[in-house]
């Protein structure tokens, strides 16, 4: 069976950053992930998974998207 639809390329992104403490920081920060820069949400984008290390005030949150969202993403900043 073919397919004449080119598929989608997704990649996965590791955002380190240096809080933990307080979670409204993360949590913020995990939301911004998926806003565009008018601050309407991507519907190709999702945060995975959000890891907090309390002891040593560190975060990682993980996002998915197609590669050309990504690439948007980290031409914005």
């Amino acid at each position: 069976m073919s397919s004449s639809r080119v598929g989608l390329r997704l990649a996965a992104c590791l955002l380190n950053i240096s809080e933990a403490r307080r979670k409204y920081i993360v949590e913020n920060i995990a939301k911004a992930a998926l806003l565009d820069k008018n601050g309407k949400k991507h519907p190709q984008v999702s945060v995975l998974n959000i890891f907090s290390d309390q002891d040593y005030n560190r975060s990682v949150i993980t996002i998915a998207a197609s590669v050309d969202k990504l690439v948007d993403k980290c031409n914005q900043a």
